[in-house]
């Protein structure tokens, strides 16, 4: 299915890992990053932003307003969204728990499927079906999800079999017809192997 990944700036990072986890109905923990480098300066101006937009805000493991924090620093502070329509996960999140804090999840920004370079995201992967990803992996129907999804609560559901997943880049893909597709190289490995190579090649060629 169709994807939205890492953009350049924030590259989704490759890797094998195990699925392990369906979760219905997430909270979305606010990486520090986005709370430094897009939330702050909004803050800043409007201190009660979190707070009109439904955010919980937490200051040393306490429930404050977003009112009530100094905004010039942001040490011990944690924001999360709430499960609901406007939640940056959307219905659910699929874990391969990994360094990288990286996972597949739903999204509201469903616009963005419809674009051919789909490089948007701040590393984890977006899916254009989260539903038929999430019965997939646990073995069941679109509809057992959606009656999960439709109780509204937080609940992490345990896959029945781990499942071997493999998040990986390729701009050149076989066809079945034995062709090749190729694709555009939107974080410019393709340009950084052939200089690699050009390196070594030029480092064992015969000195005169």
């Amino acid at each position: 299915m169709r994807v939205v990944v890492g953009s350049k700036a924030n590259q989704t990072y490759f890797f094998q890992d195990q699925i392990e986890t369906v979760e219905f109905n997430p909270y979305w923990g606010v990486p520090k990053s986005i709370i430094v480098n897009e939330m702050l300066p909004k803050l800043r101006r409007d201190p009660s932003y979190l707070d009109r937009l439904g955010y919980e805000v937490s200051h040393q493991g306490r429930k404050v307003s977003s009112t009530q924090v100094d905004w010039n620093t942001t040490h011990s502070v944690n924001v999360r969204q709430p499960p609901g329509g406007d939640n940056a996960l959307g219905e659910l999140k699929i874990l391969f728990p990994n360094s990288h804090a990286i996972y597949m999840h739903d999204t509201p920004s469903k616009s963005f499927f419809q674009r051919d370079m789909r490089a948007l995201s701040h590393g984890c992967v977006r899916l254009a079906e989260p539903r038929a990803m999430a019965a997939a992996v646990m073995g069941t129907t679109t509809q057992e999800i959606a009656k999960q999804i439709a109780s509204g609560q937080n609940r992490a559901v345990q896959v029945p079999q781990k499942i071997p997943v493999y998040v990986s880049y390729f701009t050149a893909w076989p066809t079945k017809d034995g062709g090749v597709d190729y694709f555009d190289d939107v974080y410019g490995r393709d340009d950084a192997t052939r200089k690699a190579l050009k390196a070594t090649s030029d480092a064992r060629a015969p000195r005169g």
